[in-house]
């Protein structure tokens, strides 16, 4: 079980390992390319994602999981540009989402000014990383958890509810 206060180690193995005994879990007897997700590689998982606002215009968000810590600590979560496939704080904040209000999930473009993007929730790596706090009955249980809680919280924070549009417009 992950722990408040402990730095996640990567074991590139063990997260291959898990990731493909999760994979049919989570994808619940679908094909990759029928839930039409992507793996680029054996630790990395590409994820497109929808988001209405205003009841009429639905926004295109691509998520990048990596599961290089993974299962003892949960997926690294991360919107990225869906043409050049990263995350450049100075660029691409047009492809994170707005979530307002949301309890369990917030998306900063560049966390206290240190360069990196944060999906602030206790299912996603870099809440860990960066040390932010959490409450004992939120830290990240890989016994009754898997990667499906990651895209819950973030499916969840998409929903009209939470979402207001891109961070940025769009051109």
């Amino acid at each position: 079980m992950a722990k408040e206060g402990e730095t996640p180690v990567p074991d590139q193995t063990r997260g291959a390992e898990a990731l493909r005994e999760d994979l049919p879990k989570v994808l619940q007897r679908r094909t990759l390319e029928e839930a039409g997700w992507c793996q680029p590689d054996l630790l990395t998982l590409l994820i497109p994602l929808f988001a209405q606002r205003d009841g009429q215009t639905t926004d295109f968000f691509l998520l990048r999981l990596y599961f290089n810590c993974y299962p003892i600590w949960p997926p690294s979560a991360q919107f990225i540009n869906p043409q050049t496939l990263k995350y450049v704080v100075s660029v691409d904040k047009k492809w994170l989402p707005k979530i307002e209000g949301s309890p369990e999930i917030a998306v900063h473009d560049n966390y206290s000014n240190q360069g990196i993007q944060l999906i602030c929730s206790s299912v996603t790596l870099e809440f860990y990383q960066v040390g932010h706090s959490v409450k004992p009955e939120h830290i990240w249980d890989e016994k009754h958890q898997n990667f499906s809680a990651t895209l819950a919280a973030i499916r969840h924070g998409l929903t009209q509810s939470f979402y207001k549009g891109p961070q940025e417009a769009r051109s």
